[in-house]
């Protein structure tokens, strides 16, 4: 509930203006729990410090939420402030916070925290944890939050973004990373019995990429994964080549041979060195 009272008048005199109870609740909620986060960054245990400087981030956008985006965020809060003072859930409220940042925010700082994760907890474990605490947060069975994370993890050229934020040339490896944890996070909950009508023209392509939800993908993915070297992936990358654009082909062929490793229980070879160490857009390095 957002306010106290009606707006109505009663009789000749008006009500005083409605306060909006909600926003300043969720903000000094919020506000408790950076104090803790902060608390407990002082006490300096290296392995925590990542996860407290994504979650207290995320935390201090509160007041920047919009409207429509309320329940989620309050879910947000909540499951924050149950696993405050757990040491072993901090790595699964700070995916979690850095999910639904990318789907609300989509600031250089999500997409940053999103590789810094990513390297510290291995992509296979990040999306685990996005998937698993991520769907509890979804108002809605498509799971929009989810779906509009993963555009984002799939948008070209934020590691040039980045580069201009971080002063670094290495924004292929950057941008590797995102699409490596949009894989893990798309192959999620896939059942491989799925089956759903083949794509077969570039416009269904195009509606599926513009329109489908993270669910519609999973399904394709799925026969995919089943038979990863049947004529319908080489089907789905003749189409994205239709499309025209580089960006859409390059991701498709991405997806389907990581899909064909996954298989064959092969790892990529990572186009850059293994590090642990990121640091935010505002100074602050990560472990």
């Amino acid at each position: 509930m957002s306010t106290t009272r009606s707006t109505a008048a009663r009789g000749s005199r008006p009500l005083p203006p409605v306060v909006p109870l909600r926003p300043r609740s969720l903000a000094r909620r919020a506000a408790v729990l950076q104090d803790h986060m902060r608390v407990r960054r002082a006490v300096g245990v290296p392995h925590e410090e990542l996860f407290l400087d994504v979650i207290d981030d995320a935390l201090a956008r509160t007041r920047g939420v919009a409207s429509e985006d309320h329940d989620v965020w309050a879910r947000l809060i909540a499951l924050v402030e149950e696993h405050e003072d757990i040491s072993h859930t901090l790595p699964a409220c700070a995916a979690t916070a850095n999910l639904v940042g990318l789907a609300l925010f989509d600031g250089i700082e999500d997409h940053t925290a999103l590789t810094a994760l990513a390297d510290e907890l291995g992509h296979v474990r990040l999306a685990r944890l996005q998937h698993r605490y991520g769907t509890a947060l979804e108002t809605d069975s498509r799971l929009p939050v989810t779906t509009a994370a993963m555009r984002r993890m799939l948008v070209p050229g934020v590691g040039r973004r980045h580069h201009r934020h971080a002063r670094t040339t290495a924004f292929d490896a950057f941008d590797d990373t995102r699409l490596r944890a949009a894989h893990a996070l798309l192959v999620q909950g896939v059942d491989r019995a799925w089956t759903v009508p083949m794509l077969d023209s570039v416009e269904e392509l195009v509606d599926i990429v513009a329109h489908g939800t993270i669910n519609e993908w999973r399904h394709h993915v799925a026969m995919i994964i089943a038979d990863p070297w049947s004529a319908y992936p080489g089907r789905i990358i003749d189409l994205a080549r239709q499309v025209g654009t580089t960006h859409a082909t390059a991701v498709v062929t991405t997806i389907v041979e990581m899909c064909r490793d996954q298989h064959l229980g092969v790892a990529r070879p990572r186009t850059h060195p293994a590090t642990r160490r990121h640091r935010y857009p505002g100074g602050r390095a990560a472990p």
